[in-house]
């Protein structure tokens, strides 16, 4: 799966990851110039999910060391980084809609999305606990292109998450996309949890040349089209 140029795989399979039960995910690490190193992940399916994907890269850089309340660069090793994400639809007890008065302004942009959580669970962004940033992607005959991201920026204030019988503010990304939107379909998909998952993975297996770090995590998956006239 590796070369010199390719230090990042990824995976999604619809077809085999539809069982419910515990799979066993093997990586086996070789290289001539660092040495080599296994390992064996497990994860959990329900049966439910929509998707499921598998990410694996690797990279050589300093060891990060605890004293005290810092961190000071060690020597460098070698990382492996397993994540796993898993997709469901959302319940139908979270409604999204397009909230067509808010314009926005020079820093932030539309479109703008309202969702209300008629659950009883408290919701988290993908991104930042109280903030559900997403994608905006054109579509035609149910099909998505030109998917727009937008930027992410993690410097943004607390923000409480999405309670039971409460309503937050969804966007592309951090800041939008643009005041006004070109006529045709469109596709808005963001990422909520039931619970805060951070960014980042831990540190799963630690060696004297080698770490593993891994994490696995679940989304809801929360679509909207609409059509601009």
């Amino acid at each position: 799966m590796y070369s010199d140029s390719i230090t990042k795989y990824d995976f999604s399979d619809n077809e085999n990851f539809t069982s419910k039960g515990k799979y066993v995910l093997s990586i086996y690490f070789s290289a001539e110039k660092y040495g080599q190193d296994s390992i064996v992940y497990d994860f959990e399916l329900r049966g439910n999910e929509i998707k499921t994907t598998i990410s694996v890269d690797f990279d050589f850089r300093e060891r990060l060391i605890k004293k005290g309340n810092i961190y000071e660069k060690g020597d460098s090793v070698l990382n492996g980084y397993i994540r796993i994400n898993k997709f469901y639809d959302a319940p139908k007890t979270i409604e999204i809609s397009i909230d067509k008065g808010n314009v926005g302004n020079e820093y932030y942009k539309g479109p703008f999305f309202k969702i209300k959580n008629n659950s009883t669970d408290t919701l988290y962004g993908e991104h930042l606990p109280g903030y559900f940033w997403g994608t905006l992607s054109y579509l035609r005959n149910d099909s998505t292109f030109m998917t727009r991201t937008g930027i992410l920026d993690y410097e943004f204030v607390d923000s409480p998450p999405l309670y039971p019988d409460s309503t937050k503010i969804a966007s592309v990304g951090s800041f939008g996309f643009r005041k006004k939107l070109v006529p045709f379909d469109y596709r808005f998909e963001v990422m909520l949890a039931k619970k805060w998952q951070s960014i980042g993975i831990g540190i799963y297996e630690e060696k004297k040349n080698f770490i593993w770090w891994a994490g696995t995590k679940e989304y809801y998956k929360l679509t909207h089209d609409f059509k601009i006239e």
